[in-house]
């Protein structure tokens, strides 16, 4: 077994320098910027698909090919039709506070997005005790539905919620897997909204440091091999090339990957990691949050600060790291399509694309 990862039953760790990453339809103010674009320093094409958003993080494609945000802070899930309109998927928001975590510096609300059975769900994270921490269904332009039960700030971690942060649909478990750097782990919810530990990930050590730093599980996706692969962000001081993607499967079908050999280290070196995708040709995409995390969560404005110290999105090709996007700010949130990359900065309030080819 890897040494970074032990699958444990544990109680409540939070920490405290863990980012906290977290009618008609109703047509939101949002600047699009059909005609905005820019190359990088690479050459790259950037497009702003749309701007003035509050903390957007989790991306989908609906089954129209429209374009579904997760706005954490504006406790929105926003849809960018073809013809660039932005509205609202519902006229009630979802739980949502811009005054979470630690100092009430951070943003809580949706967080990811899932499509199952031709229905819409949200994550939402960590929002003043036992009002969040739930999966929610989308019941209609009026309003939505809890799937999940209610969350108690004040339990152990097992088998329960604690920071939801990513959500990938999972037949194997009749439902979702979802990431949650709360417990430091991975939990497989069925359709019921019953909820139990699938992976739990164990803190790990460095030189020059007396405490442990947390893991912290974080972007979730699906892959080819139809095993599921998770990044993570690791916790304070965000150590450099300390962070892993990690390649999770079930192999002997008992509803967990708690046994020998099914948690595995698939991409080693990176840095705070906070989503992954995989592209149409099996290319695996790795958001880095920032070139200096502990400067952009050390207080006062954090756009600024992020935007001082931008992060990146990565490329793997099953051999070599190389670097697709540099100078993205904050990047919270990766989707692929055969011909495209959208990255959701979340500081920046907006969500751009660039093309894959």
């Amino acid at each position: 077994m890897n040494p970074s990862l032990k699958l444990v039953a544990r109680n409540l760790h939070l920490s405290a320098c863990r980012i906290v990453i977290i009618a008609p339809l109703l047509i939101i103010t949002a600047s699009v910027a059909c005609a905005s674009e820019s190359a990088d320093d690479d050459g790259i094409v950037v497009e702003v698909v749309v701007e003035g958003l509050t903390s957007p993080r989790g991306l989908a494609l609906d089954q129209d090919g429209n374009l579904l945000i997760a706005e954490t802070g504006g406790g929105r899930l926003l849809k960018v039709t073809r013809d660039r309109d932005v509205r609202s998927l519902t006229t009630t928001r979802l739980p949502h506070a811009l005054n979470s975590g630690p100092d009430a510096a951070y943003t809580a609300g949706p967080s990811a997005i899932s499509l199952l059975n031709g229905e819409v769900f949200v994550i939402v994270g960590e929002f003043r005790g036992n009002k969040s921490a739930r999966l929610y269904r989308i019941t209609g332009e009026t309003g939505y539905e809890a799937v999940t039960p209610v969350t108690d700030a004040f339990s152990p971690t097992e088998n329960r919620f604690s920071n939801p942060y990513d959500i990938v649909n999972a037949p194997e478990v009749d439902g979702w897997i979802v990431s949650d750097p709360g417990g430091n782990s991975l939990l497989a919810v069925d359709l019921d909204g019953n909820i139990h530990d699938y992976v739990v990930f164990q803190s790990f050590t460095i030189p020059d440091h007396e405490a442990p730093v947390e893991m912290v599980p974080t972007g979730i996706a699906r892959g080819a091999d139809g095993a599921v692969y998770v990044g993570s962000l690791t916790g304070f001081p965000y150590p450099r090339e300390q962070a892993v993607v990690w390649r999770v499967e079930d192999l002997n079908g008992d509803g967990d990957a708690m046994d020998e050999g099914e948690v595995e280290p698939f991409v080693t070196g990176l840095t705070t990691v906070t989503d992954i995708t995989f592209g149409a040709d099996g290319t695996l995409y790795i958001a880095e949050f920032s070139s200096d995390t502990k400067a952009v969560l050390q207080g006062g404005d954090f756009s600024k600060n992020a935007a001082s110290n931008p992060g990146r999105v990565l490329r793997w090709n099953g051999s070599e790291l190389t670097v697709f996007a540099d100078n993205v700010v904050s990047p919270t949130g990766l989707l692929a399509t055969e011909s495209t990359l959208y990255i959701s900065e979340e500081y920046a309030g907006r969500v751009s694309k660039r093309p894959l080819n």
